[in-house]
Formats: C-alpha cells, structure tokens, sequence
C-alpha cells in the first residue's frame, strides 16, 4: 500500500486542525466536562458547516452535501477531532453510520442521511452489550416488523442523539437497525472512565428501519465503528506524547531537562514506536476499507481488529507514560495531560479491549 495521505486526506487535517484549535481549546473541554454536556453543541455546527459529515455520502445520494470521499479521509479527520479530545460523536456518525445509510438504508432513510450528513441530524451507535463486542449473537431483537426490543451499553451521546444505529437479532440473523429516538427508547446516563458522554439505552417494541445485507452490513459496521474510535485513538496517543514531551523539554530535575535522562527519553522512545504503530495500522486498515485494494473481506477485517488491538495496547502504554513522565502534575485529574489520559482509557475498551481484539484475529486466523 502507499502510505501517503491524499490530497484530500492533507486538506480534511488542515482544516480540522483548525477549526479545533479556535473551538477545542483545554479551557472549552474543562467547561464541557464540569457541564456534564451532551455534546459540544458549537464545535458540531463548526464541522456540519465545513463539509466534515458527509465526507463519506455520494452526492448523487445527498446532492451537494456529499464529497465522494473514504474511510481514509474520514478517519484523517477523526485524528485531528481525537487529538482535541473532540466531544463529538464523529467515529459513530460519519465514518460509521453515513456510508451505512448511504449504501444499506434505501428511500426509508434517505431524508435522515439528508440531515445527518449536515448536522441537523446527530447519529450515534448503540451496539455494546458485553465485554466480548460479539455483534453476531446479540440479545436484543428485532421483529420482522422492525419493532427493537433490548438494552445497550456504553452507548456515547445518546442524548443528544436523533437516531441510534442497532445492531439486533432477527429470524434470519443478526441485522442493523436504525432507531430515530423517540417512544419506547429510554435513555439512562452512566459515568464513563473518559469523561466523555456515554449512556445505557433500553428499547421496548421502538419502532426502527432494517438496513439492507444482513450479518455482513453488521460486520461492516462493525469494521467502521473499530477504525473510527482507532483513529480518534490515534490522535489522543499522538496528543499525549506531543504534551509530553514538551514537559520532558522544559521540566528540570537536578539542574537538568529530564528529557536528558535516560530512563525518560528510553520511555518517550518507546511512545514514538506505538504512535507509529498505531498510525500504520489505522491508515493500513483505512486504505483497505476505502477500497484501494482488491481484497475479501476477511483481510480487511483482519487489518481494523489489528488497528483495534494497537489502539487499546497502545493506548494503554502512552497514557501511562504521559502520567507518569509528568509525574504529581500528571495525577491532577484538571491537568490536560490527565483527559488525554482518561480519553484513552475509554477508547481501550469501546467495540473490544485488546484480549477480544486478539481472539478475534487468532480464530480468523486459524480458519484461513
């Protein structure tokens, strides 16, 4: 594969960096927090109106809303959103539930992808029962009239959320559903480790539309969801170690930057590596998804779980070290240092820690 962004890809990050730096700031992300904010309500009208939700629809689908592009140029802007400790459901809404609704939905859901892809509508998934994420065998169901019975967890921004994509078993197998929120969705706020906002969300007979393909639009989507909260991964990882090693260049301890240490830069070295890591396999299973390569599907699976487990062992590795390089500061849970920290910890274990991850690529493995 080429490993050089598109022109497009380039473009999306300067743009979104941008539009962080104005409306992202550390001081907006404390706010956000102390409010307890379903969402940064300014921060999605900013990217709504820049184009960056309807990256992935057709414009013969949504007309000028539409910009034909990726998964690589959706997961470029998701790194950037990650980087800013974003409160957006991007990796959900535009990497994930847009394409879905762009290639599965049909007329039932073409006025929801009308007002999603700008902004007027906001579209997060609610797919997590477990810790084992096995989206095939689901508890929740569906009815062959598309009534949706059952509990998700770990379901981020449901509140603000006008529509929730499902995943539920049918007579025939599991299927994906899109619930627009109303009668017979309870929506139930839980602390979540990041921060962030994350709910459980009961459904009592809600009625919902079955997207199109069955068990394999519900392992697409699960493609989606895993390469979308990696590439928000890989701009919290990429955060942290940039703050970190400014620290490292400026805090001195026995009349030297602790950066000279060996143990230290040993440690900020070790970072890099999974940084890099985490990138490659992001943008590996990015190029894969968007289609680049004429592969089957199970080598594209393979190659976002591998993004998934370096997101979640990576993860872990640098947001220990960030803590720990800045030492008391880093345990000062007001300290920026400390989000990156929390952020990723929540992205560890959303769609599959690194133990289901691995499983996963060993069974597919073994059946190849």
């Amino acid at each position: 594969m080429d490993f050089t962004p598109t022109e497009a890809a380039g473009d999306l990050t300067a743009l979104t960096t941008d539009i962080t730096a104005r409306l992202a700031t550390r001081e907006r992300t404390a706010e956000l927090e102390a409010a307890r904010a379903p969402i940064d309500a300014d921060l999605w009208r900013e990217v709504a109106g820049a184009g960056l939700l309807g990256l992935a629809a057709p414009s013969e689908v949504v007309g000028d809303a539409g910009a034909d592009l990726t998964t690589l140029e959706t997961t470029a802007t998701a790194t950037v959103l990650g980087r800013a400790l974003a409160r957006l459901p991007y990796p959900q809404h535009a990497v994930a539930a847009v394409p879905l609704l762009a290639a599965h939905g049909g007329d039932a859901l073409r006025g929801l992808l009308g007002r999603a892809v700008v902004g007027d509508a906001v579209i997060s998934a609610a797919v997590e029962e477990d810790l084992g994420f096995d989206l095939l065998v689901p508890s929740t169901t569906v009815s062959p009239d598309a009534r949706v019975t059952g509990t998700k967890v770990n379901v981020p921004y449901a509140d603000a959320a006008d529509a929730l994509l499902v995943v539920a078993a049918s007579a025939d197998g599991p299927v994906a559903v899109v619930i627009e929120v109303g009668p017979g969705v309870t929506v139930v706020e839980t602390r979540s480790t990041g921060l962030s906002p994350v709910y459980s969300v009961s459904f009592e007979n809600a009625a919902g539309t079955v997207l199109e393909g069955g068990a394999d639009t519900v392992l697409h989507a699960r493609d989606l969801l895993r390469i979308g909260v990696a590439a928000d991964q890989c701009g919290v990882v990429a955060g942290a170690l940039a703050a970190t090693a400014d620290y490292a260049r400026e805090r001195e301890q026995f009349g030297r930057k602790i950066g000279s240490f060996q143990a230290v830069a040993q440690r900020l070295a070790d970072a890099y590596i999974d940084a890099q890591a985490l990138e490659l396999t992001v943008a590996q299973a990015a190029w894969l998804l968007s289609g680049a390569a004429d592969t089957d599907s199970a080598e594209t699976t393979a190659a976002v779980d591998t993004a998934a487990f370096w997101s979640a062992d990576a993860g872990h590795r640098v947001a220990h070290t960030a803590v720990h390089v800045h030492g008391g500061v880093g345990l000062d849970t007001s300290h920026p240092v400390h989000r990156f920290f929390l952020r990723a910890k929540q992205n560890e274990f959303t769609y599959g820690s690194a133990p289901v991850t691995l499983s996963e690529l060993g069974a597919a493995l073994a059946a190849r």
